[in-house]
């Protein structure tokens, strides 16, 4: 699935922020289901649907995997709608490694809903509503 290949290149390169408006809240994205604590944890967060999942996405955090876990905070996020792609770079080779033909070899997932296995996922799918109070987010990692 080479659609989810930038996840990881964008996220490890650009670690842009959100402008904090006046009412900015917090997302904590808890991530579970990481097989090995090598590698990185890349996150981004979209806001536009267009963009999503690989796109360059609203912001970026990496975290390292702990204990088969491991938390991407995303400060000063404005209210809206928006989706969380994240992808376990076990290698740390920025990219989503894929098979001959072309099912992902690292383990990945999408906010709200577990991630479709045969096709990219769709923004409406991950998509949450953010207020005003910070948010915390689970997404388990598709195999």
């Amino acid at each position: 699935m080479q659609h989810c290949r930038r996840i990881g290149i964008t996220a490890l390169i650009a670690a842009t922020a959100l402008a904090a408006p006046a009412h900015a809240a917090s997302i904590d994205v808890m991530v579970t289901g990481i097989p090995k604590d090598s590698g990185l944890l890349a996150c981004s967060l979209h806001a536009d649907p267009g963009g999503f999942p690989d796109g360059p996405g609203a912001a970026h955090a990496a975290a390292s995997p702990h204990g088969g876990s491991a938390v991407c905070t995303f400060d000063g996020v404005a209210p809206g709608r928006y989706a969380v792609a994240v992808l376990h770079d076990a290698n740390a080779n920025g990219r989503l490694d894929t098979n001959v033909l072309g099912m992902p070899q690292e383990r990945w997932g999408i906010s709200v809903r577990p991630a479709p296995r045969l096709r990219p996922p769709r923004f409406d799918e991950a998509a949450f509503d953010m207020g005003d109070d910070p948010l915390r987010l689970q997404i388990k990692l598709r195999p």
